[in-house]
Formats: C-alpha cells, structure tokens, sequence
C-alpha cells in the first residue's frame, strides 16, 4: 500500500494532480479543495494516500492530510458513497465544517453537493453521526444551526457551495441576526475577495 507521495507538482487537472516522484509520475485523484491547495506545477507537496481497486482498475486518492484521509475512508463506509462522491464532499467542505454537518443532521446543506441527494445526506448523517464528532474541533464555529438556510441562498444566487460555506463559516457569530442581514454580511464579504 501506497501511505504518502513527497514530490514535485508536475501537473494538475480538474480532479486530480500528477505528483513527479523520484522520477516517476503518480496520477492521483483529488478533492478540488486539496487540487487549489497544493500548489502550483513546480511546487513540492506531500499528498496521504488510499489506494482503491475498482473493476480491477487501481485508483490513488490523495488528502492534504491524515484528518481528510480518514474522513474519506469514513465516508465511503456509508452504502451509496463512491470515491467520487467522497471527494465531491470534501472539495464543498472543510473535514471539519462536513462532519459538523453530519453531526447535526444537516441534510439539506449535505445534499447540495452535486450527485448527494436527501437519501444519501440522510444516510451519512445517520451511520456517521457518531464517528463524527471526532473531527469536529470546535463546534461553535462549524456546527452552527442556522448555515444551512445562509448558504441554500447563497447558492440560489449563483455562488458555488465551496463559496457559500466558506463566506457562512466566516462570519463567525451573528446568528442573532436575521437571515437577510447576514445574507447582506456574507455578500459584501465575497465582494470583497
């Protein structure tokens, strides 16, 4: 098994990153998060990996860390959640807002991922919903009730979901605020990126 890659960006694609490793080049499968993470074509990284076999098809996923590794591993477990689907997840979420997500319920921020539907989110949130709590560091700040609505509007304006969660994540407090005055917050807070 494959645990680590420490090499040299060679290129990267929408879903994956061709790591140059002592000569020799690993394709490996990426959420889009860790992809913009990792730095450019030149740069030295070091990707976690999981290497699964498909249709007799060898896979390599990648993770910016030990924490999103394990997540992925987790959230395959869950019937209906492919590798595809896994890192779809964890390119809209931070490991930590995602499981805090679980941990709530929140299926209707969950099913906005494209290919999750209400049924998987339902699914994730109960089989996962304990394992989660282990990820998540502080609950405050991921685990906050009222997300789901902020971004749900957001998205409904045409900001991407990685968008909407990160703008509702930032804001910090403010939930005794109405919906619209942190819509308004939040959208002056992307302007401004």
């Amino acid at each position: 098994m494959i645990a680590f890659l420490d090499g040299i960006v060679d290129f990267k694609g929408a879903d994956y990153v061709v790591l140059n490793v002592g000569g020799i080049g690993f394709q490996v499968r990426a959420a889009s998060r860790t992809i913009d993470e990792i730095g450019e074509p030149g740069a030295r990284a070091v990707l976690q990996t999981c290497l699964l076999v498909r249709d007799d098809s060898p896979v390599l996923y990648g993770f910016g860390s030990n924490e999103e590794l394990a997540l992925f591993q987790d959230l395959i477990s869950v019937s209906g959640v492919g590798p595809r689907v896994g890192l779809m997840l964890l390119g809209a979420f931070k490991p930590e807002d995602l499981a805090a997500a679980i941990v709530r319920g929140d299926t209707e921020l969950i099913s906005r991922v494209p290919g999750v539907g209400k049924r998987i989110a339902a699914r994730l949130c109960v089989e996962l919903g304990a394992k989660m709590e282990r990820y998540v560091k502080g609950v405050a700040g991921a685990a906050r009730e009222g997300d789901g609505e902020l971004v749900a509007a957001l998205t409904a304006l045409g900001y991407s979901l990685r968008e909407a969660v990160d703008a509702a994540h930032s804001m910090g407090g403010g939930h005794d605020l109405s919906l619209e005055e942190r819509l308004k917050l939040a959208l002056r807070s992307l302007a401004s990126r």
